[in-house]
């Protein structure tokens, strides 16, 4: 399967939610209430500051044939309570459930390059990816051969600005 991994603009945001609904919300629903007028509105804001303040945020698609196979969502604003060190922190690396899963592997490793790219844009040298997924050991071990050390259901990696 052929695809390409592009910056995301407003025409993706339907695709991306609908994605979200019918793959991920059952992760979520139990806990908080799917909202997806606010995560279409989230997802604006994020792809508009993309633009205008390209070191703040990230949103990339992966799509084939104008499918969105794969998408992922990244700030630079946030930093762990216990320090003032910043941290780009992975928001969101969502893939078609109904794809191969050979497929699916690979665009989650696709997302990792993106992420230190940003980071590195960003002069941000603290990467965070984290998850609440039920089965999330497939998606830590890929974050730990890339080099994250993983704790509990985060993933940290610190990476060289130069």
């Amino acid at each position: 399967m052929t695809y390409i991994w592009q910056p995301a603009d407003g025409s993706y945001i339907e695709s991306i939610v609908n994605m979200a609904e019918s793959h991920f919300q059952s992760e979520i629903d139990t806990i908080f209430k799917p909202e997806p007028i606010a995560y279409s509105r989230n997802l604006t804001l994020a792809i508009v500051n993309q633009f205008y303040l390209p070191t703040t945020s990230l949103v990339a698609v992966a799509v084939s044939d104008h499918k969105l196979l794969a998408y992922t969502w990244a700030s630079s604003t946030e930093r762990a309570p216990w320090s003032d060190d910043p941290m780009v922190v992975i928001r969101m690396a969502h893939v078609d459930l109904t794809i191969p899963v050979k497929t699916r592997v690979k665009l989650i490793n696709d997302m990792f390059p993106i992420w230190e790219k940003f980071a590195k844009l960003a002069k941000v040298p603290i990467i965070c990816s984290t998850t609440m997924r039920k089965d999330q050991n497939g998606f830590l071990k890929l974050h730990e051969r890339q080099g994250y050390d993983i704790r509990g259901s985060y993933a940290y990696k610190r990476i060289n600005l130069e």
